[in-house]
This record gives C-alpha cells, sequence and structure tokens, in this order.
C-alpha cells in the first residue's frame, strides 16, 4: 500500500509573504551568510504526520473536517526576531507569532480531533514559528539585530483556514501539494478535496528548500 509525507498547516496570504520578503532584504546585508526560504513556500505548520498511508490519511482528512465546528478564525501578530538555538549560534532564524495562546488551543484543538480518530501527535510542546533563513555555522552574534526588531510586528496573520499537505522529496527541495482545504467559519464553510481545485483557485503547488 503507497504512503505520503503528510502535514497540516496555515497558509500564508500573499500581503504577509510580501513582508517576509521585504524584512529577509533587509537582513540579507547582515546576514550574508543565511539560506533563505522563499516567501511563497512558508506555512505555519501544526502538526507533522511523516509517512502515512492512504487509510491513516482517510482519517486525518475526516478529522480535519471536524475542527471547524470547535474553532473559530482569529488574528495573530507577526512580531520579532529569534534564532534556534540562540542568537549566539544561530541555525535557524524564526519570525515570532503573537498571541500564542491562540494558537496553541488551536494545536489542542486539533490534537484532540486527531486523537478521537485514533492518531497519535508529537508530545512536544508546540512553538508556533515561521523559520525564515537558516545558517549552516560560524560565529555569528545576533542579538544586537534581534533586539532592533524584538517589538515591531511586521504584519498580522488571519488564521481562518487549515489546509491538510502531502510532500514530495525532490533534489530541488519539497513539493507541498495541498489534499483538504477548511474554513474555520461554520456560516461560510469551503471544502476543497482536490489537488487541482484548491481553495485559492488552482493554486501551484508549493516549494521548499
Amino acid at each position: 500500500m503507497s504512503s505520503v509525507r503528510a502535514f497540516l498547516a496555515i497558509p500564508l496570504p500573499r500581503q504577509l509573504q510580501e513582508s517576509i520578503r521585504a524584512i529577509q532584504t533587509q537582513l540579507q546585508a547582515s546576514i550574508a551568510e543565511a539560506r533563505w526560504t522563499r516567501p511563497e513556500n512558508l506555512h505555519l505548520t501544526l502538526h507533522f504526520f511523516g509517512e502515512v498511508e492512504q487509510e491513516t490519511l482517510e482519517k486525518l482528512k475526516v478529522s480535519v473536517l471536524s475542527v471547524r465546528d470547535c474553532q473559530r478564525p482569529f488574528l495573530v501578530e507577526v512580531k520579532g526576531l529569534g534564532a534556534f538555538p540562540n542568537p549566539y549560534r544561530p541555525r535557524v532564524i524564526w519570525l515570532g507569532l503573537e498571541s500564542r495562546g491562540q494558537l496553541e488551543q488551536l494545536h489542542r484543538a486539533t490534537a484532540q480531533c486527531l486523537s478521537q480518530a485514533g492518531l497519535t501527535t508529537d508530545s512536544r510542546p508546540y512553538s508556533p514559528h515561521l523559520t525564515i533563513g537558516r545558517l549552516r555555522g560560524g560565529k555569528l552574534d545576533l542579538t544586537e539585530l534581534f533586539n532592533s526588531v524584538r517589538y515591531s510586528t511586521l504584519n498580522q496573520l488571519t488564521v481562518d483556514r487549515l489546509i491538510l499537505y502531502k510532500s514530495r522529496l525532490r533534489p530541488d527541495g519539497a513539493q507541498h501539494i495541498p489534499l483538504l482545504a477548511v474554513n474555520l467559519d461554520d456560516e461560510d464553510t469551503d471544502i476543497h478535496d482536490a489537488t487541482n481545485n484548491f481553495i485559492a483557485g488552482n493554486a501551484p503547488a508549493r516549494r521548499e528548500h
């Protein structure tokens, strides 16, 4: 039986993608060593499932559909810069999100729906962020740079839909293909279950480095 790599995520609107592109351009002068993620490939991951069989994939779809009944749309601010493991030894550069509480609540709600369907999720604490760049190594202290934009709001993200993706690993990066999109709005639910009839209207598959 064939399997696919699947994950559940919140898509980013084009306006936010352009704001991220602008801040990446500003940062390039100070962080020339970074490999930047293309903004059109970014998404906010809720759950990564890894390789799943087709039977499990169908259970995932049913679970995602049930989330719309217990979660309403909300706004979060894309705000501040950070790095993993820390600004003194940065390997991953990320943008923060506030209010994290609502995102964590959505994470718990989706995890509960998945659990009721007999599906397991990652038990580690959820840390919502947007990875915008990566560094391979070297000594670089980004503390001062991060502090200068710590309290600046880049843009807002309306969390009003979830997308179940499958991911194909390719030599030029991962290709993310939408399988199911669900609006978090009981009064205006828009559900699509086909890659060629995506919620944005025949949207192209995402690619990520």
